[in-house]
């Protein structure tokens, strides 16, 4: 019966004092807020900046690992401990409750009817030291905007394909980040970044590139993964920077002999994509303008002598006629027979975006390139 007695006035005890710690415990939601989302095929960080002005709250979002800083929250508010806020751009709402001690917020994050559950920390608490950053980075007059994390040497290069950057990467970056130094980045007139220098040739996106990493202190060597026309802007740094390239590994990448083939075979859809590429944005416009040079700098290259290259082709793609996709593989059989030691393996039941469909294939292969010795 003590024993009981002594147990009830302890937990009696406890309960109150949690309940003293609730009610002193002021909630201040201004600073910044970090948490991950986990959508599935990629888990996305997201940053939130909270700021007060009087009683009014306004705050901005950052997406790190899709390139996006500054995203504009249309609304928050703060009742109780319940903080809700809206992103009309987004067509996305959050709602969550701060912690006892004010520490976190636990909560969901809703997008066109589907719900997330999402938890945001201070920076700082149980934060990895692998997280991704965004940084921007002077090239000679414009900048260029930046994803970097992880720890190393050789550093992993990430270069997307036509028209895209920073967000075609979230899948596989941060995995590689957790045993590797990561840079993705955003190409001039891409995302975040300004315009540069016309012709947007894959010289001059190399020769940007390396001014910013070395103004990063991204040291070489580099292993280099191209995605697309990525493939082509790689090669061409590789024979710009040769002693610097530790490896290369090409995501279903576009080949300068294949598109002499489209050019006598089917110069109409070649057509089609270029009446395509004229309605986007002017950076994407400036890139389209500057594929033919591209091309040609592309043919003058040479693979830096042995270092490991594997090019990964994918089987399916529903925008390419049946007789094109198979003369697409054709050529990357013979480009990849070119290079001592190379690999091409054949990706089955995947699109043209192999690192979003099979990130775990990209990520053990550039672990495995990482691992050969020069």
């Amino acid at each position: 019966m003590k024993r009981s007695i002594a147990f009830a006035t302890l937990l009696l005890i406890v309960t109150t004092g949690l309940a003293a710690q609730e009610q002193n415990v002021q909630i201040k939601p201004e600073g910044d807020w970090r948490g991950t989302l986990d959508a599935g095929v990629a888990k996305l960080d997201l940053v939130i900046h909270i700021a007060r002005k009087d009683s009014t709250l306004s705050a901005t979002l950052d997406s790190p690992d899709q390139g996006a800083t500054g995203l504009a929250v249309d609304s928050i508010t703060l009742n109780g401990k319940t903080l809700r806020f809206e992103m009309k751009s987004l067509a996305a709402e959050y709602e969550g409750v701060f912690s006892i001690d004010g520490s976190k917020i636990e909560g969901e994050f809703r997008q066109q009817g589907v719900k997330f559950p999402l938890t945001f920390k201070r920076p700082g608490q149980g934060e990895s030291p692998n997280s991704l950053i965004l940084r921007k980075v002077d090239v000679g007059g414009h900048n260029l905007n930046l994803l970097i994390g992880g720890q190393g040497s050789p550093a992993v290069i990430f270069e997307g394909g036509f028209g895209t950057g920073i967000a075609s990467w979230s899948t596989v970056q941060k995995e590689v980040a957790a045993f590797a130094r990561t840079v993705s980045y955003d190409r001039a007139g891409l995302g975040q970044s300004d315009l540069g220098p016309k012709p947007r040739s894959a010289k001059q996106i190399a020769t940007e590139l390396h001014v910013a990493l070395d103004k990063s202190g991204v040291k070489p060597p580099y292993v280099l993964v191209g995605h697309s026309f990525g493939g082509i802007y790689v090669r061409v740094f590789a024979d710009m920077y040769p002693s610097e390239v530790a490896g290369m590994v090409l995501i279903d990448p576009s080949q300068e002999n294949f598109n002499d083939w489209l050019k006598k075979n089917q110069a109409t859809r070649l057509k089609e994509a270029e009446a395509e590429i004229a309605k986007a944005s002017e950076g994407v416009r400036a890139e389209g303008a500057a594929t033919e040079i591209s091309y040609a700098e592309a043919r003058a290259t040479k693979v830096p002598a042995r270092i490991p290259v594997t090019l990964l082709s994918a089987t399916e793609d529903q925008t390419m006629p049946a007789e094109a996709h198979t003369v697409w593989i054709e050529k990357h059989k013979e480009w990849i027979a070119t290079v001592p030691g190379g690999r091409h393996l054949v990706v089955e039941k995947t699109g043209h975006f192999i690192q979003v469909q099979q990130p775990k294939l990209v990520i053990d292969t550039i672990r495995e390139t990482l691992n050969q010795k020069r």
